[in-house]
């Protein structure tokens, strides 16, 4: 590696709001994520027979826990930058405005960190917690740990996971 490769900044977790394609990069990227997939068997009770019998049911949606950090005295973002970022986040988690209450729900995110992770989420949760203030009380650094849960329209086979992991190619738009 050379010195110049050291100064190069890698590329960013973006998350995307798909309904309005408003969008943030992170301000550093996350030193870790989690990633879990839980599979659904039913058990069969077979009279008689010496064990329970397994039927694969389904595969639940990617489930990704991720912390991002947001630091207003880092010379990469100002306080409304990282303000901003928070205020995005927290609308992720309400419904957009619709013609009536039960049509709407929470926008779909495209999580995109370049060859780690590509994938239409829901925000599941999301919490911040505060670390430094500036005299009017306003908050200057800040984590925001997202629990972020795929969700998709089509079927996902082994293949294609095996293939190409958690970077999904682009779905079909709703309605499609």
């Amino acid at each position: 590696m050379s010195l110049a490769d050291a100064f190069q900044r890698p590329p960013r977790l973006t998350l995307a709001n798909i309904a309005t394609g408003d969008s943030i990069e992170a301000q550093f990227n996350p030193t870790g994520f989690e990633e879990a997939i839980e599979v659904g068997w039913a058990h069969l009770k077979v009279p008689g027979l010496s064990h329970e019998r397994l039927h694969f049911v389904n595969t639940e949606n990617l489930k990704l826990a991720l912390e991002l950090t947001f630091d207003a005295l880092d010379t990469t973002s100002s306080l409304d930058d990282i303000l901003k970022s928070r205020r995005f986040l927290m609308s992720l988690c309400y419904p957009v405005a619709g013609e009536d209450v039960p049509s709407t729900s929470p926008p779909r995110v495209l999580v995109v960190w370049p060859s780690i992770v590509s994938l239409t989420c829901v925000v599941g949760s999301l919490s911040f917690k505060y670390g430094r203030f500036n005299l009017q009380g306003t908050p200057v650094q800040f984590t925001a740990k997202l629990a972020l849960e795929e969700i998709r329209d089509v079927r996902l086979t082994s293949d294609e996971v095996l293939a190409e992991g958690s970077q999904r190619p682009a779905a079909a738009p709703e309605g499609a």
